[in-house]
């Protein structure tokens, strides 16, 4: 009901606002008591993890001679620093434009973007 009555402009009631205070999915602007944020809860220990995992996958490809490694083995190690899997850091950084991937005839292999 409250995704609907959101998604459609609907009038809001205290008890929809009240449900997602509640819920910990908004939160009261200090400055203005009528505006409000949405918030995540415990967003900040993923955040944590993504910056670490990030910082310390291209950190290990910038010591490689051509900052470049074969995907296949990228993917079987290991970060010290973030309790994510690798392959969701590789897909990240490959989406932010962090990492750029080729074809070889030896395999995939990704190279840190010069751009």
């Amino acid at each position: 009901m409250q995704c609907s009555l959101l998604s459609l402009g609907g009038r809001l009631k205290d008890a929809h606002i009240t449900l997602l205070i509640n819920a910990g999915l908004l939160t009261r602007q200090l400055i203005d008591p009528d505006m409000y944020w949405f918030a995540i809860p415990s967003i900040g220990k993923l955040w944590k993890a993504l910056l670490q995992g990030r910082k310390e996958l291209l950190s290990l490809l910038k010591r490689k001679r051509h900052k470049e490694m074969f995907l296949a083995e990228l993917e079987k190690k290991r970060l010290r620093y973030s309790p994510l899997d690798m392959r969701f850091h590789i897909r990240d950084l490959i989406g932010s434009g962090h990492l750029k991937t080729f074809l070889t005839t030896s395999g995939l292999v990704v190279r840190v973007s010069t751009d």
